[in-house]
Order: structure tokens, then sequence, then C-alpha cells
């Protein structure tokens, strides 16, 4: 007779030839059969977004698999490991209760439905003083490890659990290329030392066996330390005052009762001009532990633990939403040092809940200087030029959508003549941005929008409109696209303005992966298997845009090779500047081909955008391969 493990096993591996490899791979390879009772399979999924995916698209399919192996009918059922003792009944209930209940959540607003501002990541504000010393790329990765470690915990709340990459990328704010380059980096490396580390050499291969009987390599080991450590500078400070009050109590016992009887523990940090004899310890379990040896006894890890909980607490948690690191640092391609610079300064603002205050006005009181140290840098002029996009070569995302300059009362009134170490005042936005220039969509057809302020700007008829005929504002509400010259409202439709105007109307909100394989004819295959797979639909405009490139080499191909590279990695993008260029919204795309001809005897055409000059230098002077990412793009060839 066949045991549990056996029944799935066969499951597994009907399923593996059935499905594709990335599907398979992706939802239905880590599950697992938890029991099986009164017919009825109960299933562990990885999370609950594979739960949801097996429970829609493969409950049929494996009830028809486990008849053919049990020959009778068995019903299956779909549990998250996030929550694996769930159950749908419950023995004694009362004879008068339903056991089932339907609930439809209405009145959504759409911030609140897309954003889901509830789902955050926390973390102790202490990261503000370990950001400035180990850089934002490090703490991004603590971040995503920390969450990830959580996650893992609430799952299995002892021993080591094992974790697919993506649950700790996700949750890291940087690509898939960027997290394991900058894991493998010597010096980050040396930055995440009492933070994360790997538990075994950088040489070492560990091998497990595989379902298949055959070796297979197993997972590296990180340790996520839960409590971060403290910089170093705090850490000889702590130490330096401990060793102090050594000479004088002769008592660690005592002196950590003193240190802890500080009514602000913030003074402890305070540098004092002494040197320790050796490198600094991470935490003050550590430094007790040390000058106590073997006398360190459970009370005085008690009040150890206690004293550094204080200092790590002293700055409070920040908050940052699920989606600020999923999908706002991507769509903006922001730097991992603009994305922890937002996040800093909303973490400096707040909303009150209880009272309704918003506070939303941060001033640095160092100006840019100030800023630069936030993120570990010495470069001023780096944060300066983020928030500045009309300055050329800016690296990485618009920083003023997020931080508008406001005038300070007692200064120059002229913000540029100001030097770098005066204080500035930032309004900061602190709603996440749901459209392509920063404001806020507050409903479907984005007639509404807030601006950083909170506001509501609400258009009218007369108002300006972008290309897609949607209504743009920035960071303070102001209108984008402005008009120098009066319309001539005489002007006649030729044939080019007709073309423009159709090409206009054709321009979607949003890029959609269904729609632009269902507009190119893909076939009906092909298209189920990347949706299944959820395939990035900004990975497919990336590879497009690299084909039609003079980088692309002699490829030809733009539709199908950015098909084949979809198929064999679903979420993986096109390097470099092609990653920004599908990030931007469709009619920024479509203003940036606009301003590049098909022809060699035509004029390119001029266009103010951030990325135009990077536009140029990736798609050249001229392209004859522009009509067929039209095509691809939006339904049509476009005019050369």
């Amino acid at each position: 007779m066949l045991n549990l493990e056996d029944i799935w096993s066969q499951v597994l591996h009907q399923l593996q030839l059935d499905m594709p490899k990335a599907s398979y791979e992706t939802w239905a390879k880590d599950t697992q059969a938890l029991s099986l009772e009164k017919n009825v399979l109960t299933i562990c999924a990885r999370n609950a977004y594979a739960k949801d995916w097996l429970e829609s698209r493969m409950t049929s399919i494996i009830q028809n698999i486990l008849k053919g192996i049990l020959d009778h009918p068995v019903s299956v059922r779909f549990v998250s490991s996030e929550n694996p003792t769930m159950v749908d009944e419950v023995d004694g209930e009362p004879a008068d209760e339903e056991s089932e209940l339907d609930i439809e959540p209405v009145q959504w607003l759409d911030y609140d439905r897309i954003v889901q501002p509830h789902k955050q990541v926390v973390v102790k504000g202490y990261l503000r003083r370990l950001g400035m010393e180990i850089g934002p790329k490090a703490i991004w990765l603590y971040v995503g490890f920390h969450q990830a470690a959580w996650r893992a915990q609430e799952q299995n709340p002892s021993g080591i659990k094992t974790l697919h990459s993506q649950d700790v990328l996700r949750f890291s704010g940087l690509s898939n290329g960027a997290f394991w380059r900058l894991l493998k980096h010597t010096v980050v490396q040396g930055s995440l030392q009492g933070l994360v580390q790997r538990a075994e050499k950088q040489d070492a291969r560990r091998f497990r066996r595989g379902r298949d009987g055959r070796p297979h390599r197993a997972p590296i080991r990180y340790q996520v330390f839960m409590t971060p450590r403290l910089t170093r500078a705090d850490a000889t400070a702590v130490h330096a005052r401990m060793k102090a009050l050594l000479e004088k109590h002769n008592s660690i016992t005592n002196v950590l009762q003193e240190m802890l009887g500080v009514s602000n523990v913030m003074e402890l940090l305070a540098p004092l001009d002494v040197k320790l004899s050796h490198p600094p310890l991470n935490t003050v379990m550590d430094m007790a532990q040390m000058e106590t040896g073997s006398t360190f006894s459970p009370e005085n890890e008690r009040l150890a633990q206690q004293l550094h909980r204080r200092i790590i607490s002293a700055l409070g948690d920040i908050h940052i939403p699920h989606y600020f690191i999923t999908q706002t640092i991507r769509r903006h391609n922001l730097t991992p040092a603009q994305a922890w610079l937002i996040t800093v300064s909303r973490d400096m603002a707040f909303i009150n809940s209880r009272t309704g205050e918003r506070r939303d006005i941060v001033t640095f009181k160092r100006g840019y200087l100030e800023m630069a140290e936030l993120i570990g840098s010495g470069r001023y002029k780096t944060v300066q030029a983020w928030l500045n996009p009309h300055w050329n070569e800016q690296r990485g995302g618009n920083l003023s959508r997020f931080l508008m300059e406001m005038p300070m009362p007692d200064s120059n009134p002229d913000i540029d003549l100001r030097v770098e170490s005066m204080p500035r005042a930032f309004r900061v936005l602190l709603e996440e941005p749901l459209d392509a220039n920063g404001g806020i969509r507050l409903d479907a057809n984005g007639s509404h929008m807030a601006d950083a302020d909170g506001s509501i700007s609400w258009t009218q008829m007369g108002a300006f409109v972008d290309a897609n005929g949607s209504h743009m504002v920035d960071a303070n509400g102001s209108a984008l696209n402005t008009l120098k010259h009066a319309p001539n409202t005489d002007k006649k439709n030729t044939s080019t303005t007709q073309h423009k105007k159709k090409a206009e109307e054709a321009v979607p909100s949003f890029w959609e992966l269904e729609a632009l394989l269902g507009q190119n004819d893909v076939h009906p295959k092909v298209q189920k298997e990347l949706l299944d797979v959820q395939a990035s639909v900004h990975a497919f405009v990336s590879w497009v845009l690299y084909v039609a490139s003079p980088k692309s080499g002699n490829l030809s191909d733009p539709l199908g090779y950015a098909l084949s590279r979809l198929r064999e990695h679903p979420l993986r993008e096109a390097r470099g500047v092609f990653r920004q260029f599908a990030d931007l919204s469709p009619a920024e795309l479509l203003l940036l081909m606009e301003s590049t001809p098909h022809s060699s005897y035509a004029l390119p055409g001029q266009v103010e955008h951030p990325l135009a000059r990077a536009w140029k230098k990736a798609m050249g002077s001229h392209n004859p391969m522009m009509p067929q990412v039209y095509k691809i793009l939006f339904g049509n060839e476009g005019e050369g």
C-alpha cells in the first residue's frame, strides 16, 4: 500500500512531465502532502501566492492524477506554509453556526486595493545610524534577509528553514543581478558582518540526496542576526564607558544597571577620547561577556540584552510598505541609495493616525551634506544631481518626484545660490506613486491625483494632457507638460497629425503582458505558458528594445527573441539602460521612440526627458528597426 509521501511523489512526477519547467519549479516543486483523511488530500504550498495559483489552476488536474493512482475520487485542499494549521472544519462545532462564509470585499479605494499599505516591513530605526556606516546596498540586503528570516521563523520556530532565494530577493529592493553581485562583493560582505554572515567558507560545497536518488548541491547557509549590531563608533563609545564604570564599581551587574538608569540612552553613544586595545564588538552582550569571562551569569546576560535593546530601539521603528520595495523602487528606477534616502526621509516625517496630524516637511540642517551622510556617502553633489532632474547624466531615478524642495525662512530666497551645507527643507511624498510620473492616481482613469502635500488636483477638461490623454502632475501638483505657445486651433489635420493622433489614442496607461501577447498573435500555448508563470511585462519590453538597438548585433526578430528569453527566465530583464526604458510608462516611451527617425536622411526629433540622451546613445540617431518596435508595442508601425 502506498504511503502519503509515495502518492505525492508520483503526482509531482506526473506534473513535472505535463507542466512547463518554469511553472513546475516556481509553483509545484516545493509542495508537500500533509494528510489524506476522508478522501481529502491536504497539500502545503510555499506561500499564499503559490496556494492561490495552485488552487485556481491545478485542482482538477491533480484530482484526475490522484484518481488514476488510487482508483477512487479524491478531493484536494491547499494550505499555505505560512498558516499550515488552518482547517475548514472544527470538531464539536455548534449545529446552529455556519461552517463556511462567503465574503466579498467591496468599496475599495484604488490606492488601498493596489498598495495595501497595511503590508509593511518593520525594521529598527537604528538602521539610520548603521546605514551611514555600511551604506545603503548592505542595508537593503539586510532588510531582505531580515524579512525572509521572520517569515521562516513563523513557519518553523525552531531549527533552520530552507527558503527560495526569491523570498530574500523580493524584499531587498534589488534586481536579481545586483543581489547576487553584492552578496559576493568583498566590501559588502565586510559591511554585513554581524548582520548577515555565510555560515560556511566561500569555497565550501555541501551535497544532499535528492528525490531522484542522486546528490544535489545543498543550499548555502546564512546566519541572519535578527537584532542589528551597533555601529563601530557606538560600540567603541559604549564599551569605553563600560570599562570606566568597571573601575568604579568592580561589578558588571552594577555597571549595566547604572547604564540602564540613564534617562537618555543616546548619551551613552557620545564618543569618548579613549582607544580600545581590540576591534569594536557587535553587541553589548559581547562586551559584557568579554569583561567578565567565565563569570558571565544569566542575570548579566539579561541586563546586557536589555541595554542593547534600549539602544537599538531608541530611534523607534522604520515602516517600509511592501509596495515601495517590490514595485516603486523598480518602476521609478531608484538606486539603493535613492531608495534608502526616501525611506529615511519618510521616517523623519510622520502621520499621526490618532489625531490626523500630518508632518511631511523634513529639514536637513546641513543640507546636501547631511543627506549624503545618511546614505553613507561623502559626495553631496550626487544628491544635488538627483534633486535636479534637468541635470544631464544623472544616474538612477528622478528623486524630485519624492522630495520637493521648499523655501527656508530666514535664508537666501534663491535655492540654487545656497551652498551645500546650508539648511534645506523638503516636502516628502508619503504615499506611493502609482503612475509613471510620480503622481498618485486615485481612480481608474487617472482623473484625480494627489500631490506631495496630500492635496488632490482635480483635473479639468481644459487641463494639459500627456500623450495618452491622462493628466500628469509632478510632486507639487503642477502640470508637467505645459505649453509654451498658444495652440493653433486653425491647424488642419494632415496625414502626419492624423497618424500621431491615432498612435496617441492607442497608447495604454500601463504595460500589460496579456494585451501585448494577444496584440502580436502569439501562439495561445506560449501565451498560457508565460501568463501561468507570471512573466514580467517589463522584461518583455526591455528585450524588444534590446534587439532593436545596435548593441544586439545581428539579431533581427525582436518579438521572437523576447519570447525566447521570457520562456527561459520569466523575470530576467535586459541589462543596463534597456531596463530603465522598459520601466517608463508607454506614453513616455512613445515620446522617446518618436524622436528617433527610421531612415538616415530624416532629422532626429527633440524631446525633453531625463533619459533622452541615454536613448539616443543606445538606439542611435536613426534606427530602421523602430517600425517593428512600434508594431510590437503599439500595434502600428509608427511614422518615419
